[in-house]
């Protein structure tokens, strides 16, 4: 079932896709977090997440990115988007493909759903 917190989702996907750092991060909650899973580390807070989001950003290009089997769920001002994250990109030079079971928690901001945790850790070719 598609509906808003998926919305806000995509369209962070989009805006990634079209290399729109800001549209991007404009999905975010004041007090995100996630996993960066090339360093292998939290990020937490706002700060640290535009940082890294923007540095990617400078070294990815030609990103690609399909929802599969999205799931939403909503639990009054909080709600949890599940789904299939298929992303290809180009990485400092090498073509990448991420397969990804994702999670992303939202919470109601002034009546705007935002991104609050972004959790997607890829899955090897063998599992």
């Amino acid at each position: 079932m598609a509906g808003e917190m998926t919305a806000v989702v995509q369209r962070m996907f989009e805006a990634l896709d079209k290399g729109d750092v800001e549209g991007a991060l404009g999905a975010m909650a004041s007090e995100v977090q996630g996993i960066d899973e090339v360093s292998r580390r939290w990020m937490r807070g706002r700060d640290e997440v535009v940082g890294h989001t923007r540095d990617l950003m400078t070294r990815a290009t030609d990103v690609h990115s399909e929802m599969h089997d999205v799931h939403e769920s909503e639990w009054g001002d909080t709600g949890a988007v599940t789904f299939w994250l298929e992303q290809d990109y180009t990485f400092e030079e090498a073509r990448e493909h991420v397969s990804a079971p994702t999670t992303c928690i939202l919470r109601s901001e002034a009546g705007d759903w935002r991104i609050a945790l972004f959790h997607s850790i890829p899955i090897g070719p063998n599992g």
